[in-house]
């Protein structure tokens, strides 16, 4: 929560700084977002394995399959991280988060972690907890 306290103060402040894409403190929110709303049902990796998603029918997404990713484009993603999975036609266990509609710019570094999760990319973006991508194949 520090993270995101800390972003709110710094919208807070006069004259407004804009953080930018890559901004370190925009990085920290957005890993401890991942990690606080979405590890828990797509795991710390993204791979649809966290404690809760493993009881979820249909199981959450595995954001390591490569024809996932190359099937969605960052407008979805967004759409399903502000709207949550039923404004989108999916589980209406994944819960939407309002609060960041007005926050593109942490958006896309949520998506950013979302991406990285793909076989081949490095674990940049991921769970300064967790450190690097799960290793191995994929099976969707």
């Amino acid at each position: 929560m520090g993270a995101i306290l800390g972003l709110a103060l710094v919208a807070a402040c006069e004259p407004r700084v804009e953080l930018k894409p890559g901004d370190p403190e925009l990085v920290r929110a957005a890993r401890q977002i991942f990690d606080t709303r979405c590890a828990n049902c797509h795991g710390p990796h993204g791979r649809g394995d966290g404690p809760a998603g493993r009881g979820l029918s249909p199981r959450p997404r595995d954001f390591g399959d490569p024809a996932w990713q190359a099937s969605v484009d960052d407008d979805r993603l967004r759409r399903v991280i502000v709207g949550g999975g039923a404004a989108v036609g999916l589980s209406a266990h994944m819960q939407a988060n309002p609060d960041l509609e007005g926050s593109p710019v942490l958006v896309g570094e949520l998506i950013r972690i979302v991406r990285a999760c793909a076989q081949g990319q490095s674990s940049k973006g991921m769970s300064e907890q967790t450190g690097a991508a799960s290793p191995g194949p994929v099976t969707p």
